[in-house]
């Protein structure tokens, strides 16, 4: 399946890598190439022998796989237990809201707190979206077929709510091996379910008053209209594949940031992104979520923390003394200071730089006080 990334790339990172894509594919083309090697080798014994030992190598890697693949058959049949009592664990009888009960009424919001802690997820939930994650009663995954080949479908459970219709989003994502001789599976296309929005209560858009044309001095009378906005429920639910169209917001990144359109490019790198979002989710998130509910599994960043607030303190304290010194007083520190540096040894590189970029921004961890009194989700 491969590493899972840390974060979703920006709109501009994603405008940048497929630039670059389009770029390389105006080169030579790469099945010319291979034509010309077959030919230029096919008479030589050595490589011939070699091919012969890679075919044996080829069956070996095949028979690892079978196996590979009973043995996560195997232990899937005995995780199931498992995850199963967990659900049964986190039922309970929860808070009503609107007429309907919340999920998880052990854990209120368990699984929005699980998902706002994973780097993955964090910043595509929005305010709007929390109450409605609130009725999200369970994670699930199931493969498309016997040997994990084609795809895979991830089923988000949902108590009913107020919001939609649906009890259960379903997204399948399918895939297909590079090649014989890569051993990886790409995501080709990712269906999303169509969400049954009850009236008004579209979260992934927002009514907005606009002020009508009038006729001469007559009033211009304000109408209501539907804008989209940032949503977890739009930015995740949506079709992506080579026969559908790119996301409008997506488009309009790439565009203000004054980037060649190659929307062919873009929709590969909007594919990556979500495949990796799904398999971290898969082999990360459902199966371990109490720890990101705890925050047990996020990257501690206290330390890059008190980095921070200690150069902080550092400039406040050099403002405060320059400003406790006379005009000449500071004239003559600084005057000091400069001849200071002239005679010292320059520093090696590097020297003095921080590590690592920015910190990636934490989750909001689990509510205080845990159990039912967790809940935001007011009574009704």
């Amino acid at each position: 399946a491969g590493a899972t990334m840390s974060r979703k790339r920006s709109g501009e990172e994603v405008a940048q890598e497929s630039s670059g894509k389009g770029r390389g594919r105006r080169g030579r083309d790469g099945s010319e190439r291979a034509a010309e090697l077959e030919d230029e080798f096919a008479d030589n014994p050595l490589v011939q022998e070699l091919r012969r030992l890679d075919d044996e190598y080829l069956v070996l890697q095949q028979l690892q796989r079978a196996e590979r693949l009973a043995l996560d058959r195997k232990f899937a049949q005995r995780y199931a237990p498992i995850l199963e009592r967990r659900a049964q664990r986190l039922d309970g009888q929860g808070h009503i809201f609107e007429g309907h009960r919340v999920a998880t009424g052990s854990i209120p919001g368990f699984w929005k707190t699980v998902l706002q802690n994973t780097d993955e997820f964090q910043e595509d939930i929005e305010e709007h979206d929390e109450v409605l994650l609130d009725y999200l009663r369970d994670i699930g995954h199931e493969y498309l077929d016997d040997l994990g080949l084609i795809g895979f479908k991830l089923t988000f459970h949902f108590e009913p709510n107020p919001f939609f219709t649906n009890t259960e989003l379903v997204k399948v994502y399918h895939t297909a091996r590079k090649g014989d001789f890569i051993d990886q599976l790409d995501c080709v296309r990712i269906e999303a379910p169509k969400i049954d929005w009850k009236p008004g209560k579209n979260v992934t858009v927002e009514l907005v008053l606009r002020k009508s044309k009038g006729a001469g001095k007559k009033k211009s009378k304000a109408r209501r209209e539907e804008v989209s906005r940032p949503s977890f429920f739009r930015t995740f639910f949506r079709n992506l594949g080579p026969d559908e169209e790119i996301p409008e917001e997506e488009l309009e990144d790439m565009l203000d940031d004054e980037y060649e359109e190659d929307t062919q490019d873009l929709m590969d790198c909007l594919l990556d992104d979500d495949y990796q979002q799904a398999i971290a989710l898969q082999q990360n998130t459902i199966p371990h979520a109490i720890r990101w509910f705890t925050g047990a599994a996020c990257e501690d960043d206290d330390d890059e923390d008190d980095d921070d607030e200690e150069e902080e303190e550092e400039e406040e304290e050099g403002v405060a003394d320059m400003q406790d010194d006379s005009p000449v007083e500071a004239a003559e520190e600084a005057r000091r200071a400069a001849s200071g540096a002239s005679r010292s040894t320059p520093p090696s590189p590097g020297e003095g730089r921080r590590s690592g970029g920015e910190g990636r921004r934490r989750g909001k961890g689990p509510p205080s006080g845990g159990g039912a009194e967790a809940s935001g989700t007011p009574d009704k």
